[in-house]
């Protein structure tokens, strides 16, 4: 168990704001100061909904950063029977409360010592653009193992990050992106008081939250704000985690028919968006993505003046040292049980037609079907067909794609590629309240966190039972200490000693594996890049 010490207390500009002491298990053991629930944006209520956030007003007395604060408004009903698959570290009484004034941030320190210049990460969650929040992202192990300060902010989510009216209109969205900038800015203004370096900025997410690392990268009011970056399962060319104007048009007409908004014109339309009660927002977002639909971020001619793939092809990026990853059975496991309930036990060719997610045209689909069901006796070849697409198709090719455009560019690019399985997910010693995945599920979606955080030597107790192997413990331990020695040089390789010497990426290079063994492979996936960044492209009816 964590054992809370005395409090601490940090002056700001905008305030006081006290924190907890928790120490890290094992002798020697590490003391991180925790401070929840810092706003560093006003409430974005009233008028403010939907609208880049503001800065935050100061406030008089000492805030109690010693509990959290309110968690984004989100379907939550979305995320029934997910909770099995995320064994966090809960460090708090209390069940979480949602709420639209959500904008606060959480630091952990190792060291409150002005002018100690440690490095930063801060971390952006995932979660589609549609749910997530910083509650389950303890910062605590990772900031004390590896002398680090870790930020963990929260961003609207949804339509109350999302809505955009048009490129022209006095809403023309990315909210929940400028959300995320503005944390950065109170990092720059305020992480020095935290033992931080305000010079030496790493951003870190994963899924949405590494496309969110990736739209930084390529959106010009980002620049200046960090210095490395870290995207972990996504990037920002990505199906689905970007719209254009026209399509977001069309979404919008169905979202306001379930609202019974009429309005034509855009002044009028946010208006009445911003009288609905937050809840029924709530409700008509989940009704569209039943339907599979959801907000998310959208050319609006400012935070994006160019789309993704025309950045990509210009390479108007900001170049800074950068981490890629992905994982080897991404699409096996939580993606798939959540898409089809007969996945484990094997869906049929026509259930595979009604989940597949991806617009191909019917010689698309027999082509996908020809390179991946290589035995026809397989009772689970569909869903294993299924998981591959979705595993290699979203993560593999778009992170080797944006891997080798950057490496190209002059960017210094390190690639890895995770490919261990957690126990729990297959053991019930290992995961008595965990839920399983199929046996060829290796490392899922999301199984790389756990090994970012240093979840195996939290000092909390995890929010259902499981535990983690010795040999899990040491791919953390090293994982850490490769992207925290990143954070500090840029170099994953100078710092902490490493036991393999993880190369610079370069087209078709070499990429670390993170295994119970660490090694060095080269040109990742190479048939299956090749497929879905060459040959499938044609067969696309619909690019979303």
């Amino acid at each position: 168990m964590g054992i809370t010490m005395s409090s601490d207390i940090v002056s700001m500009p905008n305030g006081k704001i006290k924190g907890k002491a928790v120490k890290l298990k094992g002798k020697n053991a590490a003391r991180v100061s925790v401070f929840r629930n810092i706003p560093f944006a006003k409430p974005p209520v009233g008028n403010l909904r939907f609208m880049p956030p503001q800065p935050v007003e100061p406030w008089n007395g000492v805030k109690d950063g010693t509990i959290p604060g309110k968690v984004p408004m989100y379907p939550t009903a979305m995320e029934e029977g997910m909770e099995q698959y995320f064994p966090f570290p809960n460090s708090y009484k209390t069940e979480p409360v949602l709420g639209e004034d959500c904008l606060h941030l959480s630091v952990y320190t190792p060291s409150l010592q002005k002018g100690k210049n440690l490095a930063v990460m801060v971390w952006i969650y995932g979660g589609g653009f549609s749910s997530g929040s910083e509650r389950e992202y303890d910062g605590t192990v990772l900031a004390g193992m590896n002398d680090v300060v870790v930020v963990v902010p929260n961003y609207r989510v949804g339509v109350f990050g999302f809505l955009s009216l048009g490129p022209s209109s006095v809403c023309s969205g990315n909210a929940g992106i400028l959300d995320q900038q503005l944390a950065l800015r109170w990092v720059q203004e305020n992480i020095q008081h935290f033992g931080g370096d305000k010079n030496n900025v790493t951003i870190i997410g994963e899924s949405a939250g590494a496309v969110s690392v990736n739209h930084h990268l390529i959106s010009p009011l980002s620049r200046g704000l960090f210095h490395k970056a870290i995207s972990q399962s996504g990037q920002s060319t990505m199906r689905g985690v970007f719209r254009g104007a026209e399509k977001n048009a069309e979404y919008n007409k169905q979202f306001f028919e379930q609202l019974k908004i009429t309005e034509e014109d855009d002044n009028k339309i946010l208006e009445a968006l911003q009288k609905v009660p937050a809840d029924d927002l709530v409700e008509a977002m989940m009704s569209l993505m039943e339907s599979g639909e959801s907000f998310c971020p959208c050319f609006d001619g400012k935070v994006f003046p160019k789309t993704p793939e025309e950045v990509l092809k210009n390479k108007d990026f900001t170049k800074v040292p950068y981490i890629i990853g992905c994982n080897n059975t991404e699409g096996q496991g939580l993606l798939s049980i959540m898409s089809s309930p007969n996945y484990m036990k094997g869906i049929t060719e026509e259930e595979l037609g009604q989940v597949f997610y991806i617009p191909v045209s019917e010689e698309g689909f027999e082509k996908c079907k020809d390179f991946y069901i290589k035995d026809e006796s397989d009772e689970k070849r569909f869903s294993k067909m299924f998981g591959a697409v979705m595993g290699d198709d979203l993560f593999v090719s778009k992170a080797v794609q944006t891997a080798s455009v950057y490496s190209d560019s002059g960017s210094q690019i390190y690639l890895y590629y995770a490919t261990f399985q957690l126990k729990m997910f297959q053991d019930n010693v290992y995961g008595e309240e965990v839920g399983k995945m199929p046996e060829w599920c290796f490392c899922d979606h999301s199984n790389d966190i756990m090994m970012t955080f240093g979840v195996p030597f939290s000092p909390h107790p995890l929010s259902i039972k499981a535990k983690f192997s010795k040999e899990e413990e040491e791919i953390s331990r090293k994982f850490m200490a490769y992207l925290t020695n990143f954070a500090k040089t840029g170099d994953p390789n100078k710092g902490k000693p490493v036991d393999k010497e993880w190369p610079q990426y370069k087209a078709k290079g070499d990429h670390l594996v993170v295994g119970s063994t660490f090694s060095v492979e080269k040109n990742l996936a190479e048939k299956e890049v090749d497929f879905w960044n060459n040959v499938m492209p044609a067969y696309m009816t619909d690019k979303k």
